[in-house]
């Protein structure tokens, strides 16, 4: 089992141009090292391509949880969205995800109720698997899920992650934040 942290940094190449440049064999030169021994810990995408030699490594990107602007005077809750992305890199000739599950912590909160902070004032917040927001997402214990995805042929895929504030919290006027963590597992 390995994990994977959301602001891990990985380098990859970019190659666009078709005939053989200097800037072609540079490019090709970069995947190739790719393909050293010493990388074998990053290499987690498959590829059935000539025996699996080819395979990329796994990373992902997340966007920030933006609510807007919170009003306690409406009934209705506010909601927003959160993306993340896992994709395969460095791999040559279709490289695809594995499977591998999301899990996310409880912030500044429990799961029960996460808390975003403005100094020592808190609003209260959720974080949903899906857009019924029935299944709070966690780490699986408790009455949280995970959320699980890969091994479907892809070189990417996209997870949404649902967040609401409850309506009639009546908090002092601030900047509200959290920060959680999301961990990839494969």
């Amino acid at each position: 089992m390995r994990q994977l942290m959301p602001k891990d940094v990985r380098i990859g190449f970019a190659c666009q141009r078709s005939n053989l440049s200097f800037l072609g064999i540079l490019c090709l030169a970069g995947l190739l090292l790719g393909l050293l021994p010493g990388r074998a810990e990053a290499q987690t995408c498959n590829n059935a391509f000539i025996g699996n030699i080819f395979n990329g490594a796994m990373a992902i990107s997340t966007t920030s949880m933006a609510f807007g602007t919170y009003s306690p005077a409406s009934a209705a809750p506010t909601q927003g969205n959160e993306v993340i992305t896992a994709y395969c890199f460095g791999g040559l000739l279709g490289a695809t995800l594995p499977p591998f599950t999301i899990a996310m912590s409880a912030g500044g909160g429990s799961f029960t109720q996460r808390l975003m902070a403005s100094g020592t004032v808190t609003l209260r917040y959720q974080i949903y698997t899906s857009a019924a927001l029935s299944t709070v997402w966690g780490d699986g214990t408790g009455s949280t899920s995970t959320v699980s995805a890969g091994n479907d042929g892809m070189t990417s895929e996209t997870i949404t992650a649902y967040g609401v504030i409850p309506a009639r919290q009546f908090p002092t006027p601030g900047s509200f934040t959290d920060a959680i963590t999301v961990t990839v597992t494969y």
